[in-house]
């Protein structure tokens, strides 16, 4: 009879232990499905098989490691707030014991720059590269870096860090991204010095133009008591002269009007998007500044000969 019982308690162990084992490769095999489908992006139905495997498989590794594939599929799809719920449960609850750990330390750097916190991201990514500076996605890292200090307008320090991804990893897949912001950074600075120059240029014209507007009222009004005094004896070739640097000031006024719309019509262009084109549009402006700066030029000189012609 003890025998008998032996045999029964045995079988029950094998078949239990079969039965396991036939549940345990069924979990392998969905999990291998999900992940499959995250390579198709196919991130919702990846997320639902991943959600399956956590509520009702009993492989604890494939359920801990649900969590991290969720919030990867979860950023795939924009949707960072569910994406951060899950990497921090992950990175909070298996912190000794995740597969994925390292990588998930450098996804939440990600996620952050996705979320426009790119301090944080910065420094979370620096801890990334400190930490596991061997790991395949190190050079991936220095991108980032750069894409934030590019994001909080740092040029020179994220062009370091885009510098630093094209020579130590060319070979690296962010290799030809690096290359592209490095040429967008120096069409930035020289849109910006540009800018810049255009600025101060205006704001320098605009006073010199306000300077003669004033001299310029002054100056009619000294030409209209000129006209109406009574029993002077104006000489006609000055009369005609006079009248005839008015003319010509009116017509350079017109032409500095026109000027002043064509910039403002390039000012209100939202079309230019690639930055060659921007920095075409900077330069017409500069010219027409340049045009307008020629034009209060030669008022300035129309203006003297009037005043040159009142107090002969």
């Amino acid at each position: 009879m003890d025998i008998y019982k032996k045999i029964f308690i045995l079988l029950l162990i094998v078949t239990s232990v079969r039965f396991i084992s036939a549940e345990n490769k069924e979990w392998l095999v969905e999990e291998q499905k999900a992940r499959k489908l995250f390579e198709q992006n196919k991130f919702d139905e990846s997320i639902i098989l991943f959600r399956e495997i956590i509520l009702s498989s009993n492989m604890p590794s494939l359920q801990r490691e649900a969590y991290f594939w969720i919030a990867k599929a979860y950023m795939n799809s924009d949707k960072l707030s569910q994406a951060e719920t899950n990497l921090e449960y992950y990175l909070a609850t298996y912190k000794d014991e995740a597969l994925n750990y390292p990588e998930a330390v450098y996804q939440k750097g990600r996620l952050l720059f996705l979320q426009e916190q790119y301090q944080q991201a910065v420094e979370i990514l620096n801890t990334f590269i400190k930490t596991y500076p061997e790991h395949e996605l190190v050079s991936n890292a220095y991108y980032w870096i750069g894409e934030c200090l590019y994001a909080l307008g740092q040029f020179d320090d994220s062009a370091m860090m885009f510098k630093i991804v094209i020579d130590n990893y060319p070979g690296a897949i962010k290799t030809e991204a690096s290359i592209y912001k490095l040429r967008l950074i120096e069409h930035k600075k020289s849109e910006l010095a540009l800018q810049n120059l255009l600025k101060w240029s205006q704001e320098q014209f605009i006073s010199s133009l306000n300077q003669f507007k004033i001299r310029e009222k002054s100056l009619q009004q000294a030409i209209n008591e000129y006209e109406n005094k009574q029993g002077i004896v104006i000489n006609q070739n000055e009369y005609n002269d006079l009248k005839k640097a008015a003319s010509e000031n009116e017509t350079l006024k017109k032409q500095l009007a026109d000027i002043e719309d064509r910039m403002k019509d390039l000012e209100n262009n939202q079309d230019i998007k690639d930055l060659s084109d921007r920095l075409k549009q900077l330069k017409l402006r500069e010219e027409l500044l340049d045009q307008k700066e020629e034009t209060l030029r030669l008022l300035e000189s129309r203006l003297k000969e009037k005043e040159e012609i009142l107090d002969k």
